[in-house]
């Protein structure tokens, strides 16, 4: 069964494709309720190590948040549009990620274009250009894809947050400025407004304000960078996985199971993290909501088998595959070093060139 095409497993998972308001509210409701409590535990507990507790605890809860409104962004979260919507505006603000620019980034870009020439997160360089960089820029993407705790965080502050998730910059359409502006406006008037709440904790609670500010605010903002990265890292870095560094036909020679990582996680952990590690599936059926990923994900590996890129999670794992994912040759399709040695089998066979045009098509067709 392994040789279905796309519309025949996208035809057999279409049973999955069913969103439940209730659902979708309950998840909402309780991600946003436990991030405010965890952030209250920070501004009245007692202890010191229980607010540390609740600050990690609230990056947790960004990074659940997120999730939500990208299936709130999908229109997959509840039944309604208008729902979707707010809950998607809502669920991004703990994080300060524009919506505007997050449609854009993830629907015009990352879904049509999965691993291919635009620049995504974690979208490796060539021996090439990383011979081409400075000491320094060369240093730090050493540090990147070392593994470590620490990079991560860093590595999507700079590469992906302040650069295409905040506000609108010059190389993205025209056509969406005016609105990423006006959520940006949004953006920093809840920032200005928590930042002061927390600054004032001394007048209401037994916190003083750097306690606050660092436990309320910076240390849950880098434990949710730290978590978003590690996620986009591990959906779409493997040495089974390709990356593209000019446009291909995305049907034939790039399929969506050969792009994505299934990572496997224990049940009940996969579930506290809304099933974001069932990633090939999405990347087949981007309308499958997250309380249903499991089974459809599931119903996936049935049909396909091998084609989907599956792997149990573990820290040996992690590392192995942060020490043998460093640069990309694309023209060879494997991974290398940053000495130029494969580090990886072939992981695709080398596609055919399509004009750009033809890609346009094939992203629009998608």
């Amino acid at each position: 069964m392994n040789k279905l095409s796309r519309r025949s497993i996208q035809s057999e998972l279409a049973p999955f494709v069913k969103s439940e308001t209730w659902r979708g509210l309950l998840v909402f409701a309780i991600d946003l309720a436990t991030y405010v409590a965890a952030v209250a535990g920070v501004l009245f507990l007692p202890d010191l190590w229980m607010k540390i507790v609740c600050g990690v605890v609230a990056g947790i809860k960004i990074c659940n948040l997120v999730t939500v409104a990208h299936d709130a962004a999908h229109g997959s979260l509840t039944r309604s549009a208008a729902l979707n919507r707010a809950i998607a505006i809502v669920s991004f603000t703990p994080g300060l990620f524009n919506y505007r620019l997050w449609l854009y980034d993830h629907h015009q870009l990352h879904h049509p274009m999965t691993n291919g020439s635009h620049r995504d997160s974690w979208k490796p360089y060539s021996k090439e250009e990383f011979d081409s960089f400075s000491k320094w820029r060369q240093w730090r993407e050493m540090f990147y894809r070392m593994p470590n705790l620490v990079g991560l965080g860093i590595y999507y502050i700079e590469v992906r947050w302040l650069a295409v998730k905040l506000f609108p910059r010059g190389f993205m359409p025209r056509r969406i400025h005016a609105s990423a502006w006006r959520y940006f406006a949004g953006l920093m008037v809840y920032l200005v407004a928590f930042l002061a709440l927390l600054a004032a904790a001394p007048l209401y609670s037994s916190t003083g304000t750097v306690m606050a500010l660092t436990l309320g605010f910076v240390v849950p903002f880098y434990v949710w960078l730290t978590l978003i990265s590690f996620t986009l890292y591990v959906h779409h870095t493997h040495p089974r996985v390709p990356w593209f560094d000019r446009p291909v036909e995305r049907r034939t020679v790039a399929p969506q199971e050969a792009l994505t990582v299934h990572l496997r996680l224990p049940r009940q952990l996969s579930t506290f993290m809304h099933n974001v590690y069932d990633h090939s599936v999405h990347h087949l059926q981007p309308m499958i909501p997250c309380y249903r990923l499991p089974e459809a994900q599931a119903r996936l590996i049935e049909l396909l088998g091998d084609r989907v890129v599956s792997s149990t999670f573990t820290f040996g794992w992690f590392i192995d595959t942060m020490r043998r994912c460093k640069l990309y040759d694309f023209e060879k399709h494997c991974w290398v070093d940053f000495d130029g040695r494969p580090t990886s089998d072939i992981t695709i066979a080398v596609p055919a060139p399509v004009d750009e045009s033809e890609e346009s098509a094939i992203a629009a067709a998608s």
